[in-house]
């Protein structure tokens, strides 16, 4: 017979086998001990910069960031839109970059960027309300409104300033044609003309546009209350690198005598040192057709930019040329541009 302390122990083993005393110490730490053939779950690595940004892994997208770095710090890009004919004055539209050279101050220049009509156009009308316009006034909203609807695309935006005694912005810069048109609409004749002084508002509005900016003023060139004369006024253009067209409806004067040549010639001096173009439609008719001459040309424009050679800071007038490299065609772009001034 087995003594009672023997079979004490054979009892006690079998109520408490080697498996409870772990349970029972995993109750007593609030731990789990994986069996033998489980492993432990892995803890992420710990990150001591966690808090911090980190530095891009991916050298594509560094090489971007450089690239953008680049253009923040060279801001002085100059750019110039031009409008290119062929022998017989049709409008040429299908160049390529090779297909022009850029000339500052008898220099030749690297474009640095190129591009057509698709450039996004920001488009003020400067339209004279004096009371001198009144007989052709009805004929000239008609003709802007026909233009708007053949010009303006999704991406492009216009704006109507009326110039009389008073500057008036009937719309700001709008991609709405129906909004335009009623702008135009509500154009009345009266006063005098501050021609000169609504040029200027208007290149000042472009001057914060990116892409093509144009001026189209709808005028005889006459001003007669201005506090800015054309010099200034030339001045604030260039600088905005705008675009200057002008469309006189004055039509054919009765003798020479009542002709404003010198309105004429502010108009033509205004155009051809911006790369834009005065037309002189003879008559109430022909109106419209200058309007679609002027819209084929903001179509068939080209945009260029390049970084000046020259790096000195001096504000100083340097003078371009634009050159093509195609036989029997021809540009036409500003004539300057003011340098930056430190």
């Amino acid at each position: 017979m087995k003594s009672p302390v023997l079979l004490l122990s054979i009892l006690l083993a079998l109520a408490f086998p080697a498996g409870g005393r772990a349970s029972a110490s995993e109750g007593q730490s609030g731990q789990h001990r994986p069996a033998n053939n489980e492993r432990w779950p892995e803890s992420p690595p710990q990150n001591p910069n966690a808090s911090r940004p980190q530095a891009s892994t991916n050298p594509r997208r560094e090489r971007a960031q450089d690239r953008e770095s680049a253009i923040e710090l060279r801001s002085d890009l100059v750019t110039l839109t031009a409008t290119v004919t062929g022998s017989r004055g049709e409008l040429v539209g299908d160049l390529r970059k090779e297909d022009f050279e850029v000339i500052e101050d008898g220099k030749p220049q690297a474009l640095a960027t190129f591009g057509r009509s698709e450039v996004p156009l920001s488009l003020v009308i400067v339209f004279d309300a004096s009371l001198s316009v009144r007989s052709r006034l009805d004929f000239e909203k008609q003709a802007i409104l026909h233009f708007l609807r053949a010009t303006l695309r999704p991406v492009d935006q216009a704006a109507i300033l009326s110039v009389s005694t008073d500057i008036l912005w009937r719309q700001e810069l709008t991609q709405s044609i129906e909004v335009l048109a009623a702008a135009v609409r509500s154009i009345s004749a009266e006063g005098a003309t501050a021609l000169y002084d609504g040029i200027r508002v208007a290149a000042e509005k472009l001057s914060a546009c990116d892409g093509r900016r144009v001026v189209l003023i709808l005028s005889d060139g006459r001003d007669t209350i201005s506090r800015n004369t054309l010099t200034e006024v030339l001045r604030v253009a260039q600088a905005a690198d705008v675009v200057i067209y002008g469309i006189n409806s004055s039509g054919t004067p009765p003798s020479a005598n009542v002709r404003d040549l010198a309105g004429e010639r502010a108009l033509e001096k205004l155009a051809n040192s911006t790369g834009g173009e005065v037309l002189f439609p003879d008559r109430a008719e022909e109106l419209e057709p200058a309007f679609m001459r002027l819209a084929g040309q903001l179509r068939t424009q080209y945009f260029l930019g390049f970084y000046s050679s020259n790096e000195m800071r001096d504000g100083s007038f340097r003078q371009l040329v634009v050159r093509l490299r195609r036989p029997g065609t021809f540009a036409r772009a500003r004539s300057g541009y003011y340098a930056p001034k430190s």
